[in-house]
């Protein structure tokens, strides 16, 4: 498993200093002893021991000696280290330097104590103590990465570079790291806590290591010790790319009692071609939050960023907000969409008498089976043949409980009927089933009163044949009561004669005897299976 992280260091090895204050200079009789602060390993190379001093006289090079004694359990084996030259500063006040590379046996962490005289011979109140990280140090060169910007289409970067491994104890560099293996960290970003991915070094100290980065990147190695040095962290920019939502239908509508889906995409606008693309279903910044009827719900996109969801029972308007992004790579986006509902509809046709007029009852209840009573006009529709060619005879007004009731005369009393009710901005369009006008038409041919003229006193004989429409035929009609009617000659008015029952062939003859000038003619009266017909007049003078 991996070490824990530590913070990289941009130095070799850590250099701790434990502060020792000597007395103040209080005057120039009084005694101070040296200090020796800082105590640990070369910054630039751990084989060498480094540390400061300072002393009210100038220090002893000679009388310097450094103990380092190896932080291992069991023996601790003790390293004396000799001869040192100031490297910076003055005798007084200066840094010193081991003047030859160690020698330590073993390479890891060494306790170090130092110890010295100034020039009075004063030694110091607490020996000089500090830590030696005598380790291999991963020295870096080359890096670089592919990019230090980073989009919805680009969310990693590759770093590349060579680790070279350096040897405090030989100060050799040789290409490679003993480690076997550096780090890429990074955070996904600003304020979040730093990952790492790990990537082997090939032979030649030759690195690869791509990952996902929103904020800052570096490479790093551990040491034995488990301290890290790596590459100087780089800034990486984050491009966010602005988002939407595209509902299928942003204002629908539905039935009451029905189910609806409200559907649509989720967008983002690419980075490389500026066009609308859907938002991929896999990657985790792209979930559409979806608040409705059904509560607030977190969809993971399909393919080509659709998401849906699905309304069991509508039961009124209501209405969707789906919103996604506002984080990582994504601006935020947002959009609504509304469900308009519909009253489902349903007409009732409860009496459709017909008359001998040609007249029909049309009475019946426009309601709904869910939903508020729709409202608006019914219409009466007839049709040649109950399929096609619909045409609206008449219209009906519902009352405020949709109940109508009223007369409508038929011009031309065949074919079928039928209700309709064309729906509206709130309810459904519905019909009734469809009505059979079966009555058919009926006409009276070959009519004669004679003779013409006839004496008054003598009789006058009416014929004439009542026939049914057949398709393009006609046919007689027996059996059917016709009425022989008279106008006196200058009357306005018929009047009814007799009637007459059709024989055979639907012919029909009836005798008067003559009394005066005037039209006769033959009128049926229309019953449930033909329509009424009335014939053309005969006048007849009497003498």
């Amino acid at each position: 498993m991996r070490r824990p992280l530590i913070a990289p260091l941009s130095l070799i090895a850590a250099l701790v200093s434990i502060p020792a204050v000597g007395p103040a200079f209080a005057d120039t009789a009084e005694t101070v002893l040296p200090v020796v602060s800082s105590v640990g390993g070369d910054p630039d190379d751990a084989g060498y021991l480094e540390f400061h001093a300072t002393s009210d006289t100038a220090i002893d090079a000679g009388s310097i000696t450094a103990q380092l004694t190896l932080r291992v359990s069991g023996d601790r084996p003790v390293t004396t280290v000799t001869g040192f030259t100031l490297v910076s500063g003055t005798a007084e006040d200066g840094t010193w330097r081991s003047a030859d590379r160690m020698t330590l046996g073993t390479h890891g962490v060494y306790d170090t104590t130092v110890d010295l005289a100034d020039a009075d011979g004063d030694h110091p109140d607490h020996l000089g103590q500090g830590v030696v990280a005598y380790d291999d140090l991963p020295v870096f060169t080359d890096s670089a990465l592919d990019r230090t910007t980073v989009d919805f289409e680009h969310q990693t970067v590759t770093a590349t570079g060579k680790v070279s491994t350096f040897d405090p104890a030989t100060g050799a560099t040789t290409p490679g790291w003993t480690g076997s293996e550096v780090y890429l960290t990074g955070t996904r970003s600003a304020g979040s806590s730093p990952y790492e991915i790990g990537a082997a070094v090939q032979a030649d100290g030759s690195y690869q290591v791509t990952a996902p980065v929103r904020n800052s990147v570096y490479v790093y190695a551990v040491q034995q010790d488990d301290q890290t040095v790596g590459t100087d962290p780089v800034q990486v920019s984050r491009t966010t790319s602005p988002t939407r939502i595209v509902f299928d239908k942003a204002a629908g509508t539905a039935v009451y009692g029905g189910s609806y889906t409200v559907s649509g995409t989720a967008q983002y606008l690419s980075p490389t071609t500026n066009t609308w693309t859907p938002l991929t279903a896999a990657d985790p910044d792209t979930e559409v939050l979806l608040t409705g009827p059904n509560g607030i719900h977190a969809y993971e996109l399909g393919a080509g960023g659709r998401f849906s969801q699905t309304l069991a029972t509508v039961t009124g308007d209501t209405s969707w907000t789906a919103g996604v992004g506002g984080f990582a790579f994504l601006q935020g986006g947002n959009a609504q969409a509304t469900l308009h509902a519909l009253s489902h509809s349903t007409l009732a046709w409860s009496d459709h008498t017909f008359t001998g007029a040609g007249a029909v009852r049309v009475k019946g209840r426009l309601s709904a089976s869910a939903g508020p009573l729709p409202t608006g006009r019914a219409q009466l529709q007839q049709s040649a043949d109950g399929r096609t060619g619909w045409t609206t005879v008449a219209t009906v007004t519902p009352d405020a409980t949709g109940a109508f009731d009223s007369w409508q005369t038929l011009h031309k009393p065949t074919g079928y009927l039928r209700l309709y009710y064309p729906g509206n901005g709130d309810a459904t369009a519905t019909t009734t089933g469809v009505v059979h006008l079966t009555r058919a038409v009926t006409r009276i041919t070959g009519f004669n009163a004679s003779p013409e003229p006839v004496r008054k006193g003598r009789t006058l004989t009416v014929t004439g044949t009542l026939q049914r429409q057949n398709g393009s035929t006609w046919t007689g009609v027996s059996g059917q009561h016709v009425t022989i009617r008279f106008r006196v000659a200058g009357g306005k008015t018929s009047t009814g004669m007799a009637t007459v029952t059709t024989g055979k062939g639907g012919r029909f003859t009836l005798t008067f005897t003559a009394k005066q000038d005037g039209t006769w003619n033959a009128a049926y009266t229309a019953t449930s299976a033909y329509l009424n017909s009335t014939s053309a007049g005969d006048y007849v003078g009497v003498r």
